[in-house]
């Protein structure tokens, strides 16, 4: 019998097994005999586990991480779902599929409106109704190139240690002012996952002016084959003094790293900070894919500003999570939602994920016209929905 849920003790070391192999096939199998460091461990304790078992036997496995993001302006809970994976000889089987189906189920009764995921594959989880949900630059520079930065030198640098992570936060909350999907962090999720990486510490320092922290980088040293790199893992700041400072730390390097990478959604801003611009390469790509757990609860979760008076009615397909699959009427006045479900003619068609991406603010629905899965009846329902769904900047700066 197919049976979905919590990993129990006995089938731990099943579990290490499994997601061992599927993000790491290189190291070879899993080795229960292998000592894992408290550090690691800690950086793995987050979240609840869960599987599917055929019979005894777990073919599939996941973590449920809360976190609790802002969309709107509104805090609300969002489900991080991680460490999807399933052994080699139980694949293609349909094991993960009713993983993600089941997680659905126990985020909607957890009353948790939306959720989140790193795809390993963006095409699979979109079969799914998962969507991509925002998008991150990853920018390359030489650090010599980097030297026109210094002319805004200014302030001081102190190294942060894991406990001390508290100087941090009033810079994450100035640098992500207004953007959705970023993240209230807990105590422990500072110390043991932000200051953490997969296989090393890393290093901390914040930059203030008149002894007040303006801006911090969180970086590790990694040794390629084309020399060392700097690799800022998160670099926030309050303002563009203190991301030109960031900046001038990162050239500060040029002796030690061949290599500076910036990864963030704001790094847009250096090819206009560096003169050189044959030594900068900045990269997009898709970044969490999102999905609305529950129609009603995620469009009524947020406020619709600017919206005194305005219906739609829309058809949602979503074939894995049966109550969202029907028709539903918007309902918006003085900016408050009420959603329910209807028997009646859609002024606008879409499916799940396109839905979602409208949300979270991704795309206009005029882009979700031209490109995603939405369909309107009319040029009036167009204006309607441009008015509910405006895009957004969007960034959800957790790895998980």
């Amino acid at each position: 019998m197919i049976e979905y849920r919590p990993i129990p003790e006995a089938a731990e070391e099943r579990h290490r097994a499994i997601t061992g192999y599927a993000f790491d096939a290189g190291s070879g199998p899993y080795d229960p005999d292998e000592p894992i460091d408290e550090r690691r461990q800690r950086r793995w304790a987050f979240g609840e586990d869960r599987g599917v078992f055929d019979g005894d036997d777990l073919v599939a496995c996941g973590t449920h991480i809360e976190f609790t993001v802002r969309l709107r302006g509104e805090w609300l809970p969002m489900a991080g779902l991680s460490g999807v994976a399933s052994p080699p000889d139980r694949r293609r089987q349909g094991f993960v599929g009713e993983l993600l189906e089941a997680s659905l189920r126990e985020y909607r009764d957890r009353d948790w409106p939306i959720a989140a995921l790193w795809p390993f594959k963006h095409d699979f989880y979109a079969r799914y109704g998962w969507a991509t949900g925002c998008r991150y630059r990853t920018a390359t520079v030489d650090p010599a190139a980097l030297s026109t930065v210094r002319s805004a030198a200014a302030g001081e640098f102190r190294r942060i240690e894991p406990e001390e992570y508290a100087t941090l936060e009033p810079v994450f909350e100035a640098w992500l002012d207004g953007v959705n999907l970023a993240t209230r962090r807990s105590d422990d999720w500072w110390r043991d996952r932000v200051f953490q990486s997969d296989d090393t510490e890393r290093y901390c320092y914040v930059w203030l002016r008149e002894d007040e922290p303006r801006g911090y980088l969180l970086y590790r040293i990694r040794n390629d084959d084309d020399g060392r790199r700097l690799v800022v893992d998160e670099m926030a700041s309050a303002d563009h003094e203190a991301y030109l400072n960031l900046l001038r730390f990162c050239h500060d390097h040029d002796s030690q790293v061949n290599t500076v990478e910036l990864y963030g959604h704001d790094h847009d801003r250096l090819l206009d900070v560096v003169t050189d611009r044959d030594a900068i390469e900045v990269e997009m790509a898709a970044g969490q894919m999102v999905r609305i757990v529950d129609v009603p609860t995620a469009l009524e979760a947020v406020p619709y500003p600017g919206v005194e008076d305005a219906t739609v009615t829309v058809d949602v397909d979503d074939p894995h999570a049966p109550w969202n699959d029907a028709t539903f009427a918007i309902r918006v006045e003085d900016n408050v939602a009420s959603v329910e479900r209807v028997d009646a003619e859609p002024d606008a068609t879409t499916d799940i994920g396109t839905l979602s991406q409208l949300l979270v603010g991704y795309c206009s629905a005029e882009h979700a016209r031209v490109v995603g899965d939405l369909d309107v009846d009319t040029s009036g329902t167009a204006d309607v929905l441009d008015r509910l769904f405006p895009e957004h900047e969007v960034f959800l700066p957790e790895q998980f």
